[in-house]
């Protein structure tokens, strides 16, 4: 691997692990091994650095969402699959758990983040309208608002998982709306 991308793997994982305020270029620069110019000849800063790094993880996780919500199965199946989806519940959302940082309300941090949660949403509320359509679901819900929720549920999974250094709260989290959507059922 390049310096380049050496810098960009040791950031996405960084970013994950303790967030972006947390993260220092120094921690970068050791953890990916490159030499101390490195980070500035390929990048304007740490920011850009982790703008870099959030669009490749958001281009990851909207890849494995998107295999499972375009895979060739009912509608609902593929919802449900994607929130049974394994998931590391105790280190949070790669994305979501930047969500409660300062440096979120700036556009180069942000933008990765929110591409992939509109992604999500629209994916998940394609799939729930497919499935009134199809008669899978009643028609009286209202699809992108059950894709907001469904979001919401994963990402308060997260939250809960990590208060309570528990990852039965995301399942039960999962449980729930796998039971309020059956509920919806036709």
């Amino acid at each position: 691997m390049s310096a380049r991308e050496n810098l960009v793997e040791a950031t996405k994982q960084l970013l994950w692990e303790r967030g972006y305020a947390a993260t220092s270029p120094r921690d970068i620069l050791q953890a990916s091994g490159a030499g101390q110019g490195s980070m500035y000849h390929h990048f304007s800063g740490k920011s850009d650095l982790a703008a870099t790094a959030l669009g490749e993880v958001a281009t990851e996780m909207q890849a494995s969402a998107e295999a499972i919500l375009h895979a060739n199965k009912p509608p609902l199946e593929r919802v449900v699959d994607y929130l049974k989806f394994p998931r590391e519940a105790l280190l949070g959302c790669r994305l979501g758990r930047l969500a409660a940082e300062q440096e979120i309300v700036t556009d180069p941090i942000r933008n990765p983040v929110v591409t992939y949660f509109s992604y999500l949403e629209s994916a998940l509320e394609g799939c729930l309208e497919e499935a009134q359509r199809t008669g899978e679901l009643r028609d009286d819900v209202n699809a992108h608002d059950m894709a907001v929720h469904l979001t919401a549920v994963i990402q308060g999974g997260y939250v809960l998982s990590r208060v309570f250094q528990d990852a039965a709260q995301m399942e039960s989290a999962v449980r729930a709306a796998i039971g309020l959507l059956s509920g919806t059922f036709s």
